[in-house]
């Protein structure tokens, strides 16, 4: 027997913001901040509003999130950002955590202090792309074959941490080293 009056431990009152569950498969997120502002929420089971922050994300379909103290120190000293207003283009990354509740562990989502530099994607130069064209002729292998295995729609969108190990890679291929 169900009763609708009743709400389960593990259901979150408002849907329309991002909690831990929203992870896919749990995994952490990294998003950019398309707005942080207060806004009025309401929450849908006591029907009262309250002022929160809310940071909304260019990611089109990421519910905007509610942002704690404890996140919003973690955004700022990511962004190095002291107000909500500047925050506009940062990234941050989300993750799973526990938090302590009534001397129980339950589930929540953080923002982990992660300096801007590592959250944005750096692409390999023109030099580098142009180096690893000389590469790919005499292992044997197509351009096209080479981005399918790095999963990039072309060589000059391989990420600059990639590099390095797809040199090796294109060169052990060379000297028939499969």
């Amino acid at each position: 027997m169900t009763n609708s009056k009743k709400t389960h431990w593990l259901q979150n009152p408002n849907k329309n913001y991002l909690g831990h569950w929203d992870l896919p498969n749990g995994n952490p997120m990294i998003l950019t901040i398309k707005s942080a502002k207060w806004e009025e929420v309401k929450n849908p089971i006591i029907n009262v509003s309250e002022s929160k922050r809310v940071i909304r994300f260019e990611e089109s379909n990421i519910k905007p999130f509610i942002c704690n103290e404890t996140n919003a120190q973690s955004i700022m000293r990511s962004t190095k950002k002291d107000y909500l207003e500047d925050s506009g283009g940062m990234k941050i990354k989300l993750y799973q955590s526990q938090v302590k509740v009534k001397g129980v562990e339950v589930d929540c989502l953080r923002v982990k202090e992660v300096p801007q530099s590592e959250l944005t994607v750096k692409y390999i130069t023109e030099e580098q792309r142009d180096l690893l064209l000389e590469l790919i002729e005499p292992s044997g292998k197509t351009v096209q074959e080479i981005c399918t295995i790095m999963k990039v729609e072309s060589i000059s969108l391989l990420p600059e941490i990639k590099y390095d190990n797809m040199c090796k890679r294109l060169k052990e291929l060379a000297n028939g080293d499969n």
